[in-house]
């Protein structure tokens, strides 16, 4: 089963009663890390250079496999973007067992909704806010996104998973999914409510950029993502990294000077948050 009307708002109520929150101000200080909770869990929040007011939002979402990670490994990504003018977050979401993937993407969910209301607040314009992710993350953020439980963002980084379509991948598997993915995935009935591919029509989606690396499969799968978005009049734009970078180094080496995907994913930004009309797909 998909996700219900009920559990997508679930993820959007933080979002919804926290409008008139507020923060303590952080106009006056110095530019660092400032940890806030969101509701379910916290988030790191790093300000734009200077503080800089009304500055768009970028928020970012960890791997490790559904089980592992934390949202302090955001390597080069936050002082890159903070200095290129962006408010910069990096979400901690309830690892699996503790929560399963649906459950995580209802929080990162909860997490862009609780920042969208608090963004004047923080600097923040709400209606320049880009959402990407790595590996789960990327799962996650993606998910999260097409299926609805986050508000409306305007641009979507999917940066290297093979979790877009799980049916697709436990087919390329022989049948059952790989060994990483098993034990976050392992009730069959889930797999495609918790596939991103399975919503990519339900509604308009944002602007898309979507990356892989040259890990097994991944550039199959993630052009199918793609395509699949394509049909259904999302705009996307890729980033084939199979040359250059591995599934760690597709996401370490972000951020970093005169890097080939730093390089794609600012002009990406560049375009589609400073667009004041949607462009039409191809």
């Amino acid at each position: 089963m998909k996700f219900t009307r009920r559990e997508i708002m679930k993820g959007s109520l933080a979002g919804s009663l926290s409008a008139g929150l507020m923060l303590p101000s952080i106009q006056a200080q110095a530019a660092s890390k400032y940890v806030l909770d969101y509701g379910s869990n916290q988030l790191d929040w790093y300000p734009a250079k200077d503080n800089a007011s009304n500055a768009p939002i970028l928020i970012f979402v960890h791997g490790g496999a559904w089980t592992l990670g934390n949202r302090g490994q955001v390597g080069a990504k936050a002082r890159h973007f903070t200095r290129n003018g962006y408010n910069f977050a990096s979400v901690s979401y309830t690892l699996f067992p503790a929560a399963n993937a649906q459950t995580q993407a209802l929080q990162i969910g909860e997490a862009v909704n609780w920042i969208r209301a608090n963004a004047e607040n923080l600097s923040g314009d709400a209606n320049r806010i880009a959402l990407m992710g790595h590996s789960a993350g990327c799962h996650l953020s993606s998910l999260a996104t097409l299926a609805g439980a986050a508000f409306p963002i305007k641009a979507l980084i999917c940066n290297d998973t093979r979790a877009y379509d799980l049916p697709f991948l436990a087919k390329m598997s022989g049948g059952s999914l790989p060994a990483l993915y098993a034990p976050a995935f392992r009730r069959k009935r889930t797999w495609g409510a918790w596939s991103p591919i399975s919503y990519t029509g339900l509604k308009q989606q944002p602007p898309t950029l979507v990356a892989w690396s040259g890990g097994r499969g991944r550039d199959e799968v993630s052009k199918r993502f793609a395509d699949a978005l394509e049909r259904d009049g999302t705009e996307v734009h890729r980033y084939d990294g199979k040359r250059r970078y591995n599934h760690i180094s597709i996401n370490s080496r972000m951020g970093l000077e005169r890097g080939k995907l730093t390089s794609a994913v600012d002009t990406f930004l560049d375009d589609v948050l400073n667009r004041t009309t949607l462009k039409k797909p191809g």
